[in-house]
């Protein structure tokens, strides 16, 4: 399992994993029916230099939270830190 390291400050940005291999994190809030709906944030992330396999996931992101990537064969634990 590959800790995702986020700053909570930022939107979209790239991220350091625990294998010191990096990724670049977006997030795209998607809305609801015209009629007010509701919201949520669709993240992507995608790793660099296809070392890791990416993900997509839509909800909110909160600290340890566990999202298997695309096909499962990397796992990301979300971990949010300060700078």
């Amino acid at each position: 399992m590959l800790t995702l390291n986020i700053n909570g400050q930022l939107g979209n940005q790239e991220v350091v994993l625990s294998d010191n291999s990096y990724g670049q994190l977006s997030g795209i809030r998607i809305f609801g029916t015209p009629a007010g709906g509701a919201q949520v944030i669709q993240w992507t992330f995608t790793a660099t230099g296809h070392k890791h396999e990416g993900f997509v996931y839509a909800g909110n992101l909160t600290e340890g939270l566990v999202i298997n990537s695309i096909t499962g064969k990397d796992q990301y634990k979300i971990h949010f830190i300060k700078q």
